[in-house]
């Protein structure tokens, strides 16, 4: 299958995804991704895609970077990863592959997805309405990922963890610290963590689907305070960093994060310490 990003072209195998890439090759997908990625990545850029999916993002970033490290430990996930890579000789030199889950430490833990593995939904956040939870993987810190694999340089990270983010960013800092403080552009799930919260203190699996649906419905938030908590320390470790954007350029403060926690059920975060002029 032929498939178009913006202007780059592509060979991938859609495996068990095809509806998925059906889709992003028949629409103008995500495009305040490609413009972060755009802005932010150049040919002397060494990219890490934590969650890379089958791919999309990883081979996009090929293009222009001059190495992309690609991580994800769904296995049907990471076979079609693998596939899409060599599918595109160009640039397949410039990719290197992981089956790595990143956490805050190391730990043997269930890998949990809504309906299927390989379909983008799976996370380490054990929720009531997953259906598969079969596979049990090893986490590692990010930290103890760049030492065991020698990555002495990267410049940019995009990290789309299915709410693993709650774990990661909170223990970040040295890993950070010794690249540099990399632009880190993060995906949130707010909703992950939610539905995780309500497996942990709602046992009943059908009360878990009847008070998510009236959440949704009426705006309210059963575990409000909770989540507040559990996100209270959330950016400590990213206070080094002098900007903080959201998807569409905007830029907000730590301030702003602390002040209005629930920011992240509406927008994706770039922090970074290079200017980022949307005018450009």
């Amino acid at each position: 299958m032929q498939i178009q990003l913006k202007n780059h072209s592509f060979k991938i195998d859609p495996g068990e995804n095809k509806h998925y890439w059906t889709h992003i090759n028949s629409i103008d997908w995500e495009p305040q991704t490609f413009a972060i990625f755009d802005y932010f990545v150049n040919d002397k850029s060494v990219v890490l895609d934590i969650g890379s999916w089958s791919g999309v993002l990883t081979l996009y970033a090929a293009k222009t970077a001059q190495k992309v490290h690609a991580l994800d430990p769904d296995p049907i996930c990471f076979k079609e990863l693998e596939t899409n890579v060599s599918l595109n000789p160009d640039i397949a030199k410039k990719i290197k592959t992981y089956k790595t889950a990143i956490s805050n430490k190391k730990q043997n833990i269930k890998l949990s997805a809504r309906e299927a593995y390989g379909q983008s939904s799976s996370s380490i956040l054990t929720r009531k309405r997953d259906l598969e939870n079969s596979l049990e993987i090893t986490t590692i810190s990010l930290l103890t990922f760049l030492e065991h694999e020698r990555i002495e340089q990267v410049d940019f990270i995009k990290m789309d963890v299915e709410g693993a983010e709650f774990k990661i960013l909170p223990t970040i800092g040295k890993a950070i610290e010794k690249l540099e403080y990399p632009t880190l552009y993060v995906s949130f799930h707010y909703s992950f963590l939610n539905e995780h919260l309500y497996h942990k203190h709602v046992p009943s699996s059908f009360l878990n689907k009847v008070l998510i649906r009236l959440e949704n419905i009426f705006s309210f938030s059963l575990f409000k305070n909770k989540i507040q908590k559990e996100i209270a320390h959330l950016y400590d470790d990213l206070k080094a960093y002098t900007y903080i954007y959201k998807t569409d350029g905007t830029q907000i403060s730590f301030h702003d994060l602390k002040r209005k926690p629930e920011l992240i059920k509406e927008t994706d975060l770039v922090f970074t310490n290079v200017e980022w002029n949307t005018a450009k």
